[in-house]
């Protein structure tokens, strides 16, 4: 064989085994989108989002970058939760008012009242209801719910009088966001529920278009909407949690090594994210906020918070059964299910 054959025939080898090594992974960027400003010290999303990226650069060194866009830079909910599908975001960090334009039984897990408290919300989440929640999801729109974090629960505040009974709403008009069962709820205890965009939240109240409105403490804060209110309720009744969503398309992109640097960021950014929304309670907008912001705090009775129970779930059962038919009322009873037992779980059965 001649000298020329012998390196042909030896280069063709040294392709062959070249090409039978795995390749190395590739470089890419991963675009989050989140509605929260840009400050990790007021804001647990944004944090969580900044975990997440030093998670995914310092793991991958460098091969894998996170590019954060803040305070709805990209669109509102509506508009992030299209780009997700199209491709555009890969992480977006939407609500429940987000979500369910797009999968309507999610207005389920807006039940009123039905987490005790944050440990239980956070438990059934992490169990197999947001593991069934996310399959549905992802057969329904294609998207994977990652985490759910930084999850708070909702304040009743209004600017017209001391609220302790659901007699006290008649007549108050109550901002909601575009969610039949908040709608619904408010509806149900006597006020008027009038759906209003965020951005133009604080000068509806200030102008006295709505009177009330209800969110967890630290996304009042965010709007500073503590300076056109007077009083506060601590009713607690809804949970509202970030929900970290991505599409089949983003995560089929994700080779082996890829996909363990992704989970263990999102799960980094999932502890950050809570024990962030924890430390912003204690520490900046807790009750001590709203007090010294001026307004009167009150906390209900465990009667009186039962009477805003039952006048509220049935009105809302009977919703979500009318809007979205079976799927919505089987999602509700899963989620007061798996309420039941990681309560019994947590705290023991009596």
């Amino acid at each position: 064989m001649s000298a020329y054959k012998s390196i042909k025939k030896l280069s063709l080898t040294m392709l062959v085994a070249c090409l039978s090594l795995p390749l190395p992974s590739l470089a890419m960027t991963i675009t989050l989108a989140h509605e929260e400003p840009a400050n990790p010290e007021t804001s647990a999303a944004h944090l969580s989002a900044m975990v997440f990226k030093d998670v995914i650069e310092t793991q991958s060194n460098g091969k894998m970058t996170v590019d954060i866009h803040a305070a709805s830079s990209m669109g509102n909910q509506r508009d992030r939760m299209e780009l997700t599908q199209a491709g555009v975001i890969d992480v977006n960090v939407a609500s429940i008012g987000g979500l369910s334009q797009f999968y309507p039984a999610m207005n389920a897990i807006d039940l009123p009242f039905a987490f005790p408290d944050t440990i239980v919300a956070e438990r059934v989440f992490d169990g197999e209801f947001g593991d069934h929640l996310s399959a549905q999801l992802q057969q329904t729109i294609g998207l994977h719910i990652l985490a759910v974090t930084a999850g708070d629960f909702y304040v009743f505040t209004n600017s017209k009088r001391p609220v302790k009974s659901p007699d006290d709403m008649k007549g108050l008009r109550v901002r909601t966001m575009q969610v039949p069962s908040h709608i619904t709820m408010m509806d149900a205890l006597g006020a008027s529920a009038t759906p209003v965009p965020w951005d133009e939240l604080y000068g509806a109240m200030e102008t006295g278009v709505v009177d009330a409105q209800h969110n967890p403490t630290p996304i009042m804060a965010i709007g500073n909407l503590q300076e056109v209110q007077d009083y506060a309720t601590l009713t607690n009744h809804l949970y509202g949690a970030d929900w970290w969503v991505a599409s089949d398309s983003f995560m089929s992109k994700l080779d082996g090594e890829q996909r363990r640097i992704f989970r263990q960021a999102v799960e980094s950014a999932k502890v950050a994210g809570r024990g962030a929304k924890l430390n912003l309670r204690a520490t900046k907008f807790g009750t001590k906020f709203l007090q010294d912001a001026g307004l009167e705090v009150y906390s209900p009775s465990p009667d009186e918070l039962a009477e805003f129970r039952e006048r509220s779930v049935p009105a809302v059962m009977k919703s979500l059964k009318a809007e979205f038919g079976d799927e919505a009322v089987a999602l509700a009873e899963a989620l007061l299910d798996a309420v039941n037992a990681a309560e019994s779980d947590v705290y023991g059965s009596e």
